[in-house]
């Protein structure tokens, strides 16, 4: 008899990016024990759903001076609700950033969820 047969059928298409986007999320933005002393785990401010139609929300983190971003990510929460009673949310982007004073993060913004930035810091070797 097959057991898994249908073990996934109760999730949908939501459950399974939000299930993916999370686990890439910890897989590439969580420190191990072998990244050493150095390396620093960062999350920004959480963005909060605008108050349009587009419920934008942004959240960017930075890393502090004298180390490089390794890696970054976000994870998004309160999701809003599509008539039919599905979640809905869009992730719009995710990516390192660069501000105006030469900090360097991570930048991450989602349309109706409220986003969370995550970076990996580690020593620049450069000591920019």
């Amino acid at each position: 008899m097959n057991m898994t047969k249908g073990l996934f059928r109760p999730l949908h298409a939501a459950g399974l990016l939000a299930l993916s986007a999370l686990a890439l999320t910890l897989s590439t933005a969580l420190p191990t024990q072998a990244t050493g002393p150095a390396v620093r785990y960062l999350s920004g401010e959480t963005g909060h759903k605008g108050s349009t139609a587009e419920a934008v929300s942004v959240s960017r983190v930075f890393c502090p001076p004298g180390s490089a971003v390794q890696s970054g990510g976000y994870s998004t929460t309160r999701w809003d609700r599509a008539r039919d009673g599905t979640l809905r949310h869009t992730v719009l982007a995710s990516h390192p950033v660069v501000d105006a004073h030469g900090r360097k993060g991570w930048y991450a913004s989602a349309a109706h969820a409220d986003v969370t930035a995550h970076v990996l810091c580690a020593a620049s070797p450069d000591d920019d």
